[in-house]
């Protein structure tokens, strides 16, 4: 049967699949928009000896570049793309049931299977959209910092400089657009696990606190908050789990040890069981 530790396992490797064919897509259409970008800025802005001339149209060409990005990553299919991977985030459930099945078998009593009510699916439906505009705000804004500098740099700024600029811009987008669907897909799991081991709080006799468990790697990627957790091994109230700052995102419950964090919260089956029996 398998462990908490091998569907962990199973659904970080779900997540990697999905995140790395995310960003390969991803980076195809910034390619594509770049080059096209380019090829329209070379033929609209008026250049000498490779400098980029001090003109008002060279001026107005450069306040559209952001615009002009955003609808090439539109013709390249940026919209389908986004909503197919934030789509995906569902994939992450059965695994969520399989967590719950492992710790109901555990009790003396099995649990009740977990349904998603009409509310938990409006908030992870909420959560996925919520992704999506940041997501594509992180992709849209790729082209700010190379307009900034090209507006106030006119008439001593190479053209191939601006294009390097570009080209910067946009991997740096890349990188921010995988973290961001990273840290969004492990909220959205962590989010489903909240709704679900509340569901099992509100069913438990009189003012009982369940407790929970910190679990995952333990490797070099691992930040000091949670090598810290993993190392004391204690499990802790969700009031205790609240009073925890992991020094980038709010509501540790959730976000565990912020952006990127690979670990999770985890019911504690001892503390539970006690619960149940009182």
């Amino acid at each position: 049967m398998a462990d908490l530790n091998s569907i962990a396992a199973k659904r970080s490797a779900y997540q990697d699949s999905l995140l790395a064919e995310f960003e390969k897509q991803l980076r195809e259409m910034v390619d594509r928009a770049k080059d096209r970008v380019v090829a329209k800025l070379q033929k609209g802005l008026s250049v000498t000896d490779g400098m980029i001339d001090q003109t008002p149209g060279n001026f107005r060409a450069l306040r559209n570049l952001n615009s002009l990005f955003v609808k090439e990553m539109d013709r390249a299919g940026l919209p389908r793309l986004l909503e197919a991977f934030v789509e995906q985030f569902h994939g992450q459930l059965p695994y969520l049931q399989d967590t719950l099945k492992y710790l109901s078998d555990q009790m003396k009593t099995p649990l009740p299977k977990w349904k998603p009510s009409a509310n938990d699916l409006d908030i992870m439906s909420s959560f996925q959209m919520n992704a999506l505009a940041g997501l594509r705000a992180t992709v849209e804004s790729a082209a700010g910092a190379a307009m900034t500098r090209g507006m106030f740099s006119m008439g001593g700024l190479k053209f191939s400089e601006l294009v390097a600029e570009l080209s910067k811009r946009f991997d740096l987008s890349i990188g921010q657009a995988r973290t961001l669907g990273d840290t969004s897909m492990s909220l959205f799991y962590a989010t489903a696990t909240d709704r679900a081991y509340q569901t099992i709080e509100k069913d438990l006799p009189g003012e009982q606190e369940l407790t929970y468990e910190y679990s995952g790697p333990d490797d070099k990627l691992t930040r000091e908050f949670c090598e810290h957790l993993l190392a004391v091994g204690k499990s802790y109230t969700r009031s205790q789990i609240g009073r925890m700052s992991n020094g980038q995102l709010p509501n540790v419950f959730i976000t565990r040890g912020g952006w990127n964090c690979r670990h999770q919260w985890d019911l504690s089956v001892e503390d539970l069981q006690a619960a149940l029996a009182a």
